[in-house]
């Protein structure tokens, strides 16, 4: 259900930007190619070659990694994350804890979530209070199985952010996998009392009318995320469970 969203990790205060006449400015260098990176990915992965080629080193690097991204190619750029972070100077842990976090996304991605639940792991040694940190480990431990796993993550993250609405759509997840609807249905109500469209919550909350018998509440759920986020991955989901449900008989 979570449209993971690339986190912003800038090398900016990390190079230099004092050139002579025939040198490269690689604070401008960084900026122009990570800009590239989001609006052409192939341009930056080229971009981004020439520049290591060029003395670019580890935010030339990074630039290729997340183009790489760009290309779908999650398995390759998280591996390279992996290996940025473990390479970025000790007293920037800033920029290390900022990798990992990339490295975790592009293996949840490439669909490696045990690969994303290891690297997510490191990343909250360093910063064991990122509310969205927590929460991107507990969906990879969902996808793993280990709901009980999850729903600590979870709670944590929502100790920290009480209105964090992904938190508490997932920890329902979580909740309905082991069985717990009444807390589920709570976590629910709580999250689309803040967000009344989001389109997880209602996936979520159809779910649970099915498993509860409720056909048409099930329908009423699924049919507004389609009509609200029409191109998400929630829709999508949405219309499978339709076609599931309209095929099958009680």
């Amino acid at each position: 259900m979570r449209a993971h969203k690339l986190i912003l990790v800038s090398l900016l205060g990390f190079v230099s930007a004092n050139v002579g006449a025939d040198e490269i400015n690689h604070a401008r260098e960084y900026d122009a190619c990570m800009a590239l990176a989001r609006s052409d990915p192939p341009a930056a992965y080229e971009s981004g070659l020439a520049w290591v080629a060029l003395g670019g080193d580890l935010p030339a690097r990074h630039c290729v990694a997340v183009a790489l991204i760009g290309l779908s190619q999650y398995a390759e750029a998280a591996s390279r994350l992996e290996v940025l972070a473990s390479q970025t100077p000790s007293n920037r842990t800033d920029l290390k804890f900022g990798m990992l976090v990339q490295a975790g996304q592009a293996w949840t991605l490439a669909g490696k979530p045990d690969q994303a639940d290891t690297v997510q792991t490191h990343a909250l040694a360093l910063s064991p209070s990122d509310a969205d940190l927590l929460v991107d480990r507990a969906v990879s431990r969902i996808s793993l199985g280990r709901h009980a796993q999850a729903i600590n993550d979870l709670s944590r993250a929502l100790s920290v952010s009480r209105s964090h609405v992904e938190a508490m759509v997932y920890r329902a997840t979580a909740n309905r996998f082991l069985g717990r609807t009444a807390l589920a249905r709570r976590d629910l109500e709580s999250a689309l009392s803040r967000a009344p469209d989001h389109p997880g919550a209602l996936l979520e909350r159809g779910l649970l009318k099915r498993l509860a018998g409720d056909r048409d509440g099930a329908r009423r759920d699924w049919l507004a995320v389609i009509e609200n986020a029409p191109s998400s991955p929630e829709a999508d989901a949405a219309r499978n469970r339709l076609a599931e449900m309209d095929v099958k008989s009680d």
